[in-house]
C-alpha cells in the first residue's frame, strides 16, 4: 500500500480549533465546524459525499495527521 503525503500547513493557518472537511480530490476546504458533525453536514450539502475530516489545532504548529 502506498502512503500518500500532503502538506496541510498552509490550509490549517487560517483555521484555529475548528473542524474541516476537505474534498479528497482536491485537498480544499468544503466546510467547516465546531464539530465533526457540523463540517460533514456542510461538506454533504455542497455534493461532497465522503470529504476528509480533521481538526485545525488551537495553536498552529507541527501537525501529524
Amino acid at each position: 500500500m502506498k502512503v500518500q503525503t500532503v502538506d496541510l500547513s498552509n490550509i490549517l493557518r487560517g483555521y484555529s480549533n475548528t473542524w474541516l472537511a476537505l474534498n479528497p480530490g482536491s485537498m480544499k476546504v468544503v466546510a467547516t465546524g465546531r464539530e465533526p458533525k457540523t463540517a460533514l453536514e456542510k461538506a454533504r450539502k455542497q455534493g461532497i459525499e465522503d470529504p476528509i475530516l480533521t481538526k485545525a489545532p488551537k495553536n498552529y504548529g507541527t501537525y501529524i495527521l
